[in-house]
């Protein structure tokens, strides 16, 4: 390790760590006319059938698989030594299936090295952090300091309660700590706690999980800035740490705290702005609770999935309060920021935003898509245009620049689950802009009568849904390959434990499978549906709740070819299925459960599919859920209409209790 003493005089550092990130700009720009380098996302099975064209098809390596040495592997962090080697960090979670893949137990801090600009990994992962004990390890912050090339890798610990069945952190606070290597990774110093990067109340304090920046311009010239977050004390939010040494030491600078009961910054990622200042990017804590109208997710905003501030005094503190970031549709998930261009012939500054482009507030389903995507005003806005990595379940990722310019990326990625595998792949910015597509997927309106202030359940459409034709109306058509709709992160639609109608109108001539019309919800446990089983010869509405499902069928799934209006209700105790204000089925839920009893609302994340059980893509081939045909007049009321309501429905009135009525789509447009 170098001394203070033994550092180079400002101006000798100035124009080293000017030379390091001159060459690395100047690396970018010849990038620019080269093919796209061997590596490329590995793409996993999936039944979806897409067009969107991704920056590659052919498969990558994969540095960090799951079933190796450690039973999976999360979190990656991806950074450039000043000699060119990549560094790839990430945490190895437990060495045995007995904690799995939790975020506690036995999880150490693995590096892998690459000197080929990832087209070869080492063999094995070095242990960086935690291969003589069974702590906690977690959230690798990796930082490279261009003069020295001494890299720093911040990181989170804590002890655990050692109960592998069932692990859990409680009792045990999270705490800062710091290693080096100064000959690009091969040896590491012993982990060195920071107290100072840490407060008294906080229980929970993490850094990164991403890399961190050297500033290469403006007053704070030469900085290392590295991100965190915090929880304790009631409060939560996410803090800056920055070292003027090069990595020696570290101080804890911009804090933003507030009530851990709202919405809150965490998992921060930065970038360095073409002023010098440090721009962040935040996933926002309150999308994973979409529980309350006061934070809810209209899936016609993005408003409330990131968070953004700027901090003009190089991390010292935030210019504003972290505001709403629109048009960056995500699930929660962390997402790396990178800088690709700035002040270079004539070509426009340019922000790189790497994460899962599906929007939803389920960490599980909703991870996929991940996608590259732009900004050109340093983070103000941000293009929903932009290139698929894969469509696959896919989580955190991390990006950096090689030494021949093309774009390196570190992600998560698996089949039924976004992570367990750690896969690197690596383009150019010319196979970026080949690539890119719109990512935004359309919405279909909810064209119901809103009470004051609330905003509409639009629906997200997936797959090639068209509008159709119903009577001279529009109707929705779904070609049973990858059409659906989804109602995302809806607070109001949570239909809880009591009464409710679900009212739609359906047409097909299926005749196998099973054919969702709506699925709320999971596929067991809390949720309700009604579906379509020409292979069953049956039409089924299900209500399960906490003590078993409810079914009640009609003997036909009527798969004429002709339109047919389907009444769904829950009244009390008793499930009551209708078609066509005639036949009608009755069953009743278990005598004397309580309300929490017979709560069809999980309390997890919220979803709502319109044509599509909810785990499609993710259901083997050949069992896919899907509905073929057409809908129109899709209806959710919170209440039990009467039979003269439901007709009233089914005649075309939009009159009918108004103030329940808390969805309507009628598939007028799609935009």
């Amino acid at each position: 390790m170098l001394s203070l003493s033994e550092r180079r005089p400002p101006g000798a550092r100035r124009f080293a760590l000017s030379a390091w990130l001159c060459a690395l700009s100047l690396a970018v720009l010849a990038a620019v006319v080269l093919a796209v380098t061997p590596q490329s996302p590995a793409v996993a099975s999936t039944n979806a059938v897409t067009t969107t064209p991704t920056v590659s098809a052919e498969e990558t390596d994969t540095p960090f698989p799951a079933g190796g040495t450690y039973y999976c592997t999360r979190i990656p962090a991806l950074v450039t030594t000043k000699t060119g080697v990549l560094l790839a960090f990430a945490e190895g979670r437990e060495r045995d299936a007995t904690t799995g893949c939790s975020d506690v137990g036995d999880n150490d801090l693995i590096m892998k090295r690459s000197v080929d600009g990832g087209k070869t990994w080492d063999a094995q992962p070095t242990v960086v952090v935690g291969a003589d004990h069974e702590l906690s390890h977690g959230n690798p912050a990796p930082v490279v300091d261009g003069v020295t090339g001494r890299i720093t890798l911040l990181h989170s610990s804590s002890d655990w309660d050692r109960n592998r069945a069932n692990p859990k952190r409680e009792g045990f606070d999270r705490t800062v700590h710091a290693v080096h290597s100064t000959d690009g990774g091969l040896h590491w110093s012993p982990s060195v706690p920071q107290p100072q990067l840490d407060r008294p109340e906080w229980f929970w304090v993490s850094t990164g999980p991403g890399h961190g920046i050297q500033l290469s311009r403006g007053e704070h010239f030469g900085r290392l800035v590295v991100p965190g977050d915090h929880r304790g004390g009631g409060r939560a939010g996410g803090q800056l740490y920055t070292s003027d040494d090069g990595g020696l030491t570290w101080q804890m600078r911009a804090v933003s705290d507030t009530s851990d009961t709202g919405s809150y910054p965490a998992e921060l990622a930065v970038a360095e702005t073409v002023d010098g200042h440090v721009y962040v990017n935040a996933r926002n804590s309150e999308v994973t609770r979409c529980t309350t109208n006061e934070h809810r997710l209209a899936a016609t905003s993005t408003d409330e999935h990131r968070r953004a501030p700027t901090s003009t005094d190089g991390g010292t503190t935030f210019a504003a309060p972290f505001a709403p970031v629109a048009n960056l549709d995500t699930s929660p998930t962390y997402g790396s920021l990178l800088r690709l261009t700035h002040d270079q012939d004539d070509r426009p500054d340019r922000l790189l935003y790497s994460g899962p482009s599906r929007l939803g507030a389920n960490v599980l389903e909703d991870r996929r898509d991940l996608a590259i995507r732009s900004s050109y005003d340093e983070g103000k806005t941000w293009k929903t245009v932009g290139s698929l990595i894969t469509p696959n379940r896919s989580g955190y990722s991390d990006m950096t620049l090689l030494t021949n310019g093309s774009i390196g990326l570190l992600y998560e990625r698996a089949v039924n689950v976004p992570h367990g595998n750690i896969a690197f792949t690596a383009f150019t910015e010319q196979a970026l802009s080949d690539s890119e597509t719109e990512l935004r997927r359309p919405r279909t309106a909810d064209t119901r009568v809103k009470g004051p202030g609330e905003t509409g359940n639009h629906a997200v459409i997936h797959g090639g849904a068209q509008l159709g034709t119903r009577l001279g109306g529009v109707a929705m058509e779904f070609d049973g390959q990858d059409d659906y709709l989804r109602l995302v992160c809806s607070p109001t639609l949570r239909v809880e434990d009591g009464d409710f109608t679900v009212t739609a109108w359906f047409k097909h001539s299926a005749t196998t499978g099973t054919l969702p019309v709506i699925w709320a919800y999971g596929t067991q446990g809390p949720h309700f549906s009604v579906r379509a089983e020409p292979g069953s010869g049956v039409l089924r509405g299900t209500v399960g709740t906490s003590i078993g499902t409810t079914e009640v069928t009609l003997p036909s799934s009527y798969n004429d070819g002709a339109w047919h209006h389907v009444v769904f209700t829950r009244k009390g105790l008793t499930v009551i299925l209708a078609v066509d204000g005639g036949s009608t089925a009755t069953a009743a839920m278990p005598a004397g459960a309580s309300a929490a009893e017979r709560n069809a609302t999980p309390v997890g994340a919220f979803n709502i599919h319109i044509g599509a059980r909810p785990d499609f893509p993710s259901q083997p081939a050949g069992v896919a859920q899907l509905f073929r045909g057409t809908l129109d007049d899709v209806r959710l009321f919170r209440t039990a209409l009467t039979d003269a309501e439901a007709a009233e429905v089914k005649a075309g009135s939009l009159a009918v209790r108004n103030s329940e009525e808390k969805l309507r789509l009628g598939f007028s447009t799609i935009w």
